[in-house]
């Protein structure tokens, strides 16, 4: 199974990412959202910071998570690919995120990424112990 998929849009960029668990799922996401951003195998897990996130509902969590992660690349410029979901609850997310400052030598941006929308964004449970969720992006 792969982790993710991107979802082709007239004017944005869509993602379904896929999980066995609703943390593997935000991870994915998180990930395909960063794999749109930059090729990630140049990419290493240097640097560390807690991510913690509110939200009304998992769908809300989920688009408040990426847009926080995408806030990391923007204002702190860190690329990031390892996500490790600490606590996950319909609420509350809490994680370890790691990456690197974009080094403009090793790192090329493939596509600037804006925002997480809230456009046909889903997250749910397709079969036991298989999670999806679609988000799409402005460019």
């Amino acid at each position: 199974m792969k982790p993710f998929e991107i979802l082709d849009h007239t004017a944005d960029v869509g993602l379904v990412a896929w999980g066995e668990t609703l943390e593997a799922l935000f991870a994915n996401a998180a990930m395909g959202m960063f794999s749109l951003i930059s090729e990630l195998k140049n990419v290493e897990c240097h640097t560390t910071v807690t991510v913690e996130v509110k939200g009304n509902d998992y769908e809300d969590l989920l688009v408040t998570w990426l847009n926080e992660l995408l806030y990391l690349f923007e204002a702190e410029g860190y690329l990031l690919k390892c996500f490790e979901i600490e606590e996950l609850g319909q609420y509350y997310l809490r994680a370890r995120v790691s990456g690197e400052p974009v080094d403009q030598e090793r790192h090329t941006i493939q596509r600037v990424v804006k925002a997480c929308t809230y456009y046909e964004v889903k997250v749910e449970e397709v079969h036991p112990q298989l999670f999806r969720a679609q988000v799409y992006f402005d460019i």
